[in-house]
């Protein structure tokens, strides 16, 4: 981990533990997220008994350089089945 930025390696962490210990219906692309930190894609399912029971989820995770004292952008995607 020599040589990465400060806010790399606060990435770094924070992406082993999602990987280690993920919430449930929570996965990481660690393919991509490892290519580069600074870009995640999380895929979450709706939680089961709410309105979002059965949705499926992507969310795209964009860090600066200045995390965490700068906001990560996000974008949502939400996949809709029909039958």
């Amino acid at each position: 981990m020599s040589g990465m930025s400060p806010s790399e390696r606060r990435l770094q962490k924070e992406l082993m533990s999602l990987l280690k210990e993920p919430p449930p219906g929570v996965t990481v692309d660690a393919e991509l997220a490892e290519k580069n930190l600074l870009q995640w894609i999380i895929y979450m399912e709706g939680v089961q008994g709410t309105l979002y029971e059965g949705e499926k989820f992507q969310l795209q995770f964009k860090f600066s350089n200045k995390y965490p004292f700068d906001s990560p952008e996000v974008r949502v995607y939400i996949f809709f089945f029909f039958y």
